[in-house]
């Protein structure tokens, strides 16, 4: 159930950060523009209505799109990174980028700072683990989804890390920034690229970049979030399980998990219209869900592997498996503890951390589910087999 709400809030964080990435590319162009609540709405509702046509109409060509995908993400850093640095008028130094903190929630120590700000590296991290939910379509998956995901995970670190270095360094006036338009929009990033090439063409196009890659993320977390869904359903662990676990008779794609997923976002979507901060306190589940979920499966692996139910990392080729035992902790208990805390230390109702609560309200909810019902019918992940691989 975290998982599935986890991936859930994802589909839905990525189309509402897309449409809200549009309308404020439209107000960086237009002073006197000022985007509404129901207008992101309707653009957030078009993008999911996008996501679910690419999912149940161009599944065929989706691998296709993904490479695509790729090439203009790899690209795309460079074409953003490379105006934006040489253009600057003004640039930070060394020692100001590497020595220089900022604890401006008024936190005790730095230390608990650091963790309030993991959780935007948090967030742009979620998703590495898209490919593992895919696994049943894809051939070699034994071998190829670890590749893909490391390679996932390396890749996008090292170009993150860019990107991060880089607006530290062109970044030279942090509040001008943050009481720019875009930046009481929740875009600060924009005026960085507006300040630093000095042209609004310019910085449309490099900012267009950004949103693209957003627009791709949300088909690609719907098809995801979609898998995941049709598995629990299969394995008898949801409500109304028997539909959830159908799949199309000639495409072989979970058509009603993902009219769910995508209804779900849009009934969601609603509240915007009456709160912002409401519908951000829903979505707010999506970091804690996924790490909370990463964080309970790796511990439940580590105890098995000591009790010796499977094999210990010594006993398997290689060093990888080894390496994966002693990593999970150390990233993702501070990445878990990171996502407890609030901005500030004495917020508001509005700008209030409300991840541990809805984590909480989910966990009592599938506890109540399978008590009440989901114990007498769920036995355990459901292994299918193809007649191949009968001897």
């Amino acid at each position: 159930w975290l998982v599935i709400c986890g991936w859930q809030a994802l589909v839905a964080s990525s189309a509402y950060l897309s449409a809200n990435l549009i309308l404020a590319l439209v107000a960086m162009n237009n002073p006197g523009y000022s985007p509404t609540q129901w207008q992101g709405t309707l653009l957030y509702w078009a993008l999911m209505g996008l996501a679910i046509l690419g999912n149940l109409y161009s599944s065929t060509i989706l691998p296709k799109l993904e490479f695509f995908v790729l090439a203009l993400h790899i690209l795309g850093f460079f074409a953003f990174i490379i105006p934006m640095v040489y253009m600057s008028p003004q640039k930070n130094t060394s020692t100001q980028v590497w020595t220089e903190f900022n604890n401006g929630g008024d936190w005790p120590s730095m230390a608990l700072s650091v963790f309030v700000g993991l959780i935007g590296s948090v967030f742009a991290n979620n998703g590495t683990d898209c490919a593992v939910h895919m696994a049943e379509e894809t051939q070699g998956a034994d071998s190829v989804i670890p590749w893909c995901v490391v390679a996932t995970s390396v890749l996008n670190g090292m170009l993150g890390l860019g990107t991060l270095l880089s607006m530290l360094y062109v970044t030279t006036d942090i509040d001008a920034v943050l009481e720019s338009t875009t930046g009481q929009l929740g875009f600060p990033f924009m005026q960085v690229v507006l300040d630093s090439v000095g042209s609004y063409p310019g910085a449309t196009v490099m900012i267009s970049i950004v949103i693209a890659m957003f627009i791709f993320a949300v088909i690609a977390f719907l098809a995801t979030a979609s898998r995941i869904v049709f598995a629990f359903g299969r394995d008898k662990g949801l409500p109304f399980w028997q539909t959830m676990s159908k799949v199309d008779s000639k495409t072989a794609i979970p058509n009603y998990a993902i009219y769910v997923l995508t209804g779900v976002a849009c009934a969601v979507g609603l509240i915007n219209i009456g709160s912002a901060t409401a519908f951000n306190i829903i979505l707010s589940i999506g970091i804690s869900s996924l790490y909370s979920s990463y964080t309970i499966t790796e511990a439940l692996l580590l105890w098995r592997r000591i009790r010796g139910d499977i094999r210990k990392p010594s006993e398997m080729a290689g060093y990888t498996w080894q390496a994966n035992e002693l990593v999970w902790g150390p990233f993702h208990i501070p990445g878990v503890f990171g996502i407890a805390l609030n901005a500030e230390v004495s917020p508001d109702a509005a700008h209030m951390n409300w991840a541990c609560l809805i984590t909480a309200v989910v966990i009592f909810f599938a506890v109540a589910y399978y008590l009440v019902y989901a114990k007498k019918v769920y036995q355990g992940p459901v292994v299918e087999i193809a007649p191949y691989q009968i001897s």
